[in-house]
């Protein structure tokens, strides 16, 4: 009896291997299933931030509207492409500077010379078109390198001298669209297979190159898209357009003349092109990278905001959220048809659409 005692209390108490791996089988099994669920949490808390941005810039919208009696100039319209007239700019400056006054953003606003480029070479405008401003960048949005500014500007001297780049923008105004009325495609000589791109039947949408007053919105302020996510934007989506932006300052000067074929900075919520037209899906799910484009520019290309392919684009699973002229916000789908894309984009295009349709 006593040996037997001595040999029970005597036995290590633990784990055995297999029970530790059950265990940790049990574990991993959990965490599979638990991820999933905090990455959708995170990503709902983005979107949520997201649409409060623009719900932001909606209600500054109208409160430039009351103060002006008119929505702002977005900076271009439904006649941008290739060698622009001198007035496509009503001013020279774009949507975003507008609105910060109405956007807590006053001190950035009253620090900025409107009778100069965002990047003259003075320097005027260096310190407010650097500044972030959290409500122009969603936080779903991914990007190499500083996911606040642009990378150094070779052709900028400010930009080389501090070591700043200029601060991004996620969204714009949809300021036109050439989708194809009837979503047609083929239309275009310069390239048959392009799928949707129209000209004769390119329109204006809310926000245009001049002022808008609410009476012109016909499709009615609720049924139509002011701003919408174009996520993403950098250097790399560069198209190589020759678009000569005059300055405000010096009529007979041309504007952007820092970089190579007076390349484009639309990812700059400063620059005064920061609109877009819409010519093709949502996220751009219908065309692969390499597809060509209607455009003849060098190396085109159908990826996100290259050259001719500017679509309403976001970084959120499923779709990219839009701000509707009333100030709400809507999630668009990445399966809404282009006719219906269109038809919430123009201003007063007289289409009956549904809110399930998109």
């Amino acid at each position: 009896m006593i040996d037997g005692r001595i040999r029970r209390a005597g036995r290590r108490i633990g784990f055995t291997l297999i029970e530790l791996l059950v265990v940790i089988a049990i574990i991993a099994v959990l965490i599979a299933l638990l991820l999933p669920a905090v990455q959708s949490a995170r990503e709902a808390a983005r979107r949520a931030q997201c649409t409060n941005n623009l719900k932001q810039m909606g209600l500054a919208l109208h409160n430039y509207e009351s103060a002006n009696g008119c929505f702002p100039p977005a900076g271009q319209g439904s006649a941008y492409d290739g060698p622009v007239p001198g007035n496509l700019f009503a001013d020279g400056v774009g949507l975003m500077p507008r609105i910060l006054q109405f956007m807590e953003q006053k001190a950035v606003f009253d620090s900025m010379n409107f009778s100069l480029d965002y990047n003259h070479v003075s320097g005027a405008n260096f310190t407010a078109s650097t500044t972030i401003i959290s409500a122009f960048l969603c936080p779903s949005t991914a990007r190499q390198g500083d996911p606040y500014r642009d990378a150094i500007d070779p052709y900028d001297a400010m930009s080389q001298a501090t070591g700043i780049g200029y601060a991004y923008q996620d969204y714009g105004a949809t300021c036109s669209t050439d989708i194809d009325p009837e979503g047609r495609t083929g239309l275009l000589a310069s390239s048959p297979i392009t799928p949707y791109r129209n000209r004769t039947t390119w329109t204006d949408g809310m926000l245009k190159a001049h002022r808008t007053r609410i009476a012109e919105i016909t499709d009615g302020t609720s049924n139509t898209i002011a701003v919408a996510e174009d996520a993403g934007r950098d250097a790399r989506y560069c198209s190589g357009a020759t678009e000569n932006f005059y300055s405000p300052a010096l009529p007979n000067v041309l504007r952007d003349v820092y970089g190579p074929t007076f390349y484009r900075r639309f990812w700059r919520w400063a620059c005064p092109d920061g609109a877009y037209n819409v010519s093709g899906q949502v996220n751009n799910r219908g065309l692969p990278a390499c597809a060509t484009t209607a455009y003849v520019f060098p190396n085109p290309t159908s990826a996100n905001n290259a050259g001719a392919n500017d679509e309403i684009f976001a970084f959120h699973p499923g779709g990219a959220n839009a701000l509707m002229g009333d100030g709400s916000v809507r999630f668009l789908k990445d399966s809404t048809n282009v006719v219906v894309l269109r038809q919430i984009i123009t201003l007063r295009g007289g289409e009956v659409v549904s809110g399930g349709a998109y």
